[in-house]
């Protein structure tokens, strides 16, 4: 009994938390974009022809889209907002006008010249662009179910199949940033059309294919396996294997590291990830799609199943921030080695947004893929929800992060940018908290009975993130009313109202990872846990054309403290409660040095009184107990207002590290409302230990 992810329409959110987030999206995020993009004159590169004076960055294109796509979804729930709508209307008349006659729609080579499109995949973004203008169109027409926006859609689709393909005429190429596969498997799902479906099929498992000797003009090179990159390369007149050459990218550990766009080899043979963290997360989110519609029927596509989980195993056990950022190095903004998760920028701590995004929605994918439910997967999209990504905005809705970093020093603040030249991530935060509501909630509707035999429907719901909404059951006069206070309290209640399926309901409840352990959580009614998720039996009434039942679930929200595995070289501890993680700012923690600051293990860790930070109410601190490491003897006096660099300090000594013997109280806020009061810049997500009384 499979369970399927519920539309955007069917769910309305009624939490005072992300409903304050919500609002400030849609009337300051999408706004702020829109004008950012047009005072850069980004905005109108679309209406560009050849040979205009200013010159489009590949990427341009995909900025529009994704606005365009984030203000539908708000749209959605705020019909009222005619201006918005407008300029969402004059985005569509732009990018309808843009089109060539062919399908074609692309500012960069329309500009220098669509004689040199589709030469260069690798790097160009073409196909990306388009798979934001597909999803662009998912948002769009299930706004306005006018078709204008999928007409665009439809042709572009239709001239990619032109170009690409396996038959002979056509190029065996695929994106060198994947995300238009995941884009097509959206409108196919919507349309049920089957091209899209075709032609992500033929992208998603084409990505990485050696060429042997048989094929003409490819062939494979005693430096290794040869792809269409190395023939489009040399299409170009370059040679892929020049050190130092046009072909030599300075995020590659060589030339031809086509792991960086994970495309080494087939997404089958895969065995950790590597490369940008962006490209694997949106290829893996695909390939995951692929696999729910098609595995059970197509052999080629379900070799890839085992291949999705061995990277995600790869991913969770020893790749992913406490925080749920991912990405440790800077170079090629993506995976390091194995536990290599360094917190300082400088160590190369990346971290981007984007990635944190597309995990988000992998989370949401793998949650559907299988006939169970497994509640790691939901585990870790509420932890990247609620930290890495929520964080990436400022407290105003009008500042983001690129990468959230897991510590900065003093004197050094990271602060968050109006804009950035690359502008993928704005859009990105302004999309989810737009959609939210589709991550929600799955239904599950089966079916009994055959011939003769009455039939009986069994329904399902399954609750994956506590957020206070309202679910329309689809197909039903079913509502699902859930209140809650998270992520500050952890006390849920379940409302379901109107006449249920035949056979009764069945409501499968996520207990969280830190709610799990007997005694954390409570429940009003008996059920059965498995892999996470807590089964009910809601019975149905026959006599009763509409009933409510309340369910009650209590979850355990306190201080707790974690560490780190041992092969991380982390032996710290942090704070969390909840699904929150905290930090530690200097501006919490007046006459302390945060960069030299441990907790005591062992010393109490308690609840601060209910604070406001930046708007947001109700907020939770906690409260440890630290001591500063002693600086003097070694020449240094880093109290507050000192200079970092005193004359007469060493770099090396005879003495160990130790601790001052004052006892302080360490005030620690939750990771994503940090950077939102000022301060000198010192934040920090892991901290020292220091044995309590020694």
């Amino acid at each position: 009994m499979p369970y399927r992810p519920v539309s955007i329409e069917n769910v309305s959110i009624t939490s005072p938390f992300w409903g304050q987030l919500q609002d400030r999206a849609g009337q300051v995020t999408i706004p702020a974009i829109i004008e950012a993009q047009k005072s850069a004159d980004h905005w109108q590169c679309l209406t560009w022809k050849q040979g205009h004076p200013v010159k489009p960055h590949p990427f341009w294109d995909s900025d529009i889209y994704k606005v365009t796509e984030a203000a539908c979804y708000y749209l959605l729930k705020h019909p009222e907002d005619q201006p918005l709508r407008a300029e969402v209307e004059a985005a569509v008349d732009m990018i309808s006008a843009a089109q060539h006659p062919d399908g074609y729609i692309n500012s960069y080579y329309t500009v220098r010249g669509v004689d040199q499109r589709w030469t260069n995949l690798r790097d160009m973004h073409e196909l990306y662009c388009l798979g934001h203008l597909i999803e662009a169109t998912v948002a769009y027409e299930t706004l306005t179910h006018s078709g204008r926006l999928l007409a665009v859609a439809t042709k572009a689709m239709q001239h990619i199949d032109s170009i690409f393909g396996p038959e002979p005429a056509k190029k065996q190429g695929y994106p060198g940033h994947q995300e238009v596969e995941l884009a097509l498997l959206r409108l196919h799902e919507t349309t049920q059309d089957p091209l899209p479906l075709k032609l992500a099929r033929y992208f998603i498992l084409e990505r990485g294919r050696h060429y042997d000797h048989a094929d003409e003009d490819k062939h494979t090179s005693e430096d290794g396996a040869e792809i269409y990159f190395d023939h489009e390369a040399r299409a170009r007149g370059a040679d892929p294997y020049e050190h130092m050459g046009s072909e030599h990218k300075p995020w590659y550990h060589e030339p031809r590291d086509y792991a960086y766009q994970q495309a080494d080899r087939p997404l089958a043979e895969q065995t950790r990830l590597q490369g940008h963290a962006v490209r694997a997360m949106y290829y893996l989110t695909g390939a995951t799609d692929l696999v729910r519609l098609l595995g059970d029927q197509d052999p080629a596509v379900r070799k890839v199943q085992p291949a999705l989980s061995r990277l995600w195993r790869d991913l969770v056990d020893s790749k992913l921030y406490i925080t749920g950022g991912l990405g440790s190095v800077r170079q090629w903004e993506g995976f390091g080695e194995p536990y290599a998760l360094p917190d300082l920028e400088s160590q190369g701590c990346y971290a981007e947004t984007c990635a944190t995004f597309a995990l988000i929605h992998w989370c949401h994918r793998l949650v559907h893929l299988e006939g169970e439910l497994r509640s790691e997967y939901a585990d870790v999209m509420e932890t990247c929800l609620y930290n890495a990504f929520l964080g990436a905005v400022n407290t105003e809705g009008n500042a983001f992060y690129y990468q959230n970093v897991l510590r900065t020093v003093r004197n050094q603040p990271k602060e968050r940018s109006k804009w950035f030249g690359v502008a993928c991530c704005p859009p990105n935060v302004a999309k989810l908290l737009g959609s939210l509501g589709s991550l929600i909630y799955s239904t599950s509707v089966n079916t009994d009975g055959a011939g003769a035999t009455p039939k009986e429907t069994h329904l399902a719901v399954a609750v994956h993130l506590y957020v206070a909404s309202e679910l329309t059951v689809p197909g039903t006069d079913i509502t699902i009313r859930q209140t809650t206070n998270m992520p500050w309290s952890g006390d849920v209640a379940v409302t379901i109202t109107g006449k249920a399926a035949d056979a009764g309901l069945t409501l499968a409840l996520r207990i969280p990872s830190w709610a799990s352990q007997p005694g954390q959580f409570a429940c009003s009614a008996n059920g059965e846990v498995k892999d996470g998720y807590l089964h009910i039996a809601v019975p149905a009434d026959p006599a009763a054309q509409d009933s409510e039942t309340t369910i009650r679930l209590s979850l355990r929200v306190t201080p707790r403290i974690m560490y780190a595995n041992p092969l991380t070289g982390k032996d710290e501890l942090c704070l969390a409660r909840g699904p929150l993680v905290y930090c530690i700012e200097d501006v919490d923690n007046a006459g302390a040095d945060v960069d030299v600051l441990a907790l005591e293990e062992g010393g109490p860790v308690r609840e601060g009184a209910e604070m406001e930070i930046g708007g947001v109410e109700g907020v939770v601190p906690l409260i440890a107990t630290g001591r500063q490491l002693a600086l003097a003897q070694w020449g240094m006096g880093r109290e507050s207002g000192d200079s970092d660099q005193v004359h007469g300090q060493r770099l090396y000594g005879s003495q160990p590290w130790r601790f001052e013997d004052r006892v302080r109280d360490v005030v620690a806020v939750p990771y994503f409302l940090r950077a939102n009061r000022g301060g000198n810049g010192a934040m920090r997500v892991w901290a020292k230990r220091v044995v309590s009384g020694a």
